[in-house]
């Protein structure tokens, strides 16, 4: 649901568990060229421990060590106490608030890639999680991403919806059960996003919160399933979503993914990351199709 966020434009105090850490994220990508990336970053304010940074993938290379470019860091030098506002990561990758909650400034450069985007909302942000029962703190939020990038010195524009997040609060090592994180724009009147965990049946994947936005119209959704039709080389291929709004409005989704980074991110887990091309209510749209393993399941699907 939607909110005020004004004092969630810093970096929260932590609590108690050692497993405590907040970080952001913002996708975008390059449609025509089967181009997905991202910056990403997270930091710790009882260390002044501070890391992540950008990817760039497509299929001639998903995995990262050979995908387009990979420097999403664990390890970087002590930043010590950062300023939400505007603070720089010590791989040059660089966060600036334009407008609290609607508008960013992201940039890096660095040997084999250089950009400047700036990402504008297109409805404020919705919550998924409010840090109850010991979970995290979670919002996200879709925009535009525009700018340019220039990558192994060839110059490429941005110009593409986007998704955002944050998440403060504990971050335990692994995952508890497979899920996915899944979005799609359409236009600013229609897109919609939704997280889904594994069930019982295998396969089956259902839906535990998310939004809908139709013709301008915003409905949380309460129910859904999500299943993959197809896999190659062990990541989904196809994939559909089946879900209810509260307003009592069904959405059918079927996605065709076009590149899937291999991404082992956060200790313990292993993420599909992929570029989808989507399809709902007679519209297209790109967006995402993020599904994501605790460790010892992925070896049994992959090997």
């Amino acid at each position: 649901m939607a909110g005020d966020f004004s004092g969630d434009e810093t970096f929260h105090p932590a609590g108690d568990d050692p497993y405590w850490n907040e970080s952001g994220w913002f996708g975008f990508a390059v449609p025509e060229r089967d181009i997905n990336g991202f910056v990403y970053y997270f930091h710790d304010v009882r260390t002044g421990i501070a890391g992540g940074g950008p990817a760039l993938w497509d299929p001639t290379g998903e995995e990262v060590y050979d995908c387009l470019f990979y420097d999403w860091r664990w390890q970087q030098p002590p930043t010590g106490a950062l300023d939400f506002d505007d603070f720089t990561l010590p791989n040059s990758l660089r966060h600036r608030v334009v407008e609290p909650a609607h508008r960013y400034r992201l940039s890096y450069d660095a040997p084999g890639l250089e950009f400047d985007l700036e990402w504008s909302s297109l409805m404020a942000p919705h919550t998924l999680g409010d840090g109850t029962g010991g979970a995290p703190h979670h919002f996200d939020q879709p925009g535009r991403m525009t700018g340019s990038l220039v990558l192994d010195g060839e110059r490429a524009d941005i110009d593409c919806y986007s998704m955002r997040d944050r998440t403060w609060g504990p971050h335990h090592p692994g995952a508890r059960r497979p899920g996915d994180y899944l979005w799609a724009i359409a236009s600013p009147e229609a897109h919609w996003h939704t997280i889904t965990v594994a069930s019982r049946e295998p396969g089956r994947d259902v839906v535990i919160g998310g939004y809908l936005m139709r013709d301008g119209e915003l409905g949380e959704l309460v129910k859904g399933t999500r299943r993959v039709l197809s896999r190659r080389a062990g990541a989904p291929a196809q994939v559909v979503l089946d879900a209810e709004d509260h307003l009592g409005r069904s959405l059918h989704a079927e996605g065709d993914v076009r590149t899937a980074l291999r991404w082992l991110g956060w200790p313990g887990r292993m993420t599909f990351w992929t570029l989808t091309d989507w399809r709902w209510d007679g519209l297209q749209g790109w967006g995402e199709d993020q599904e994501f393993f605790p460790r010892e399941q992925i070896r049994s699907l992959i090997r």
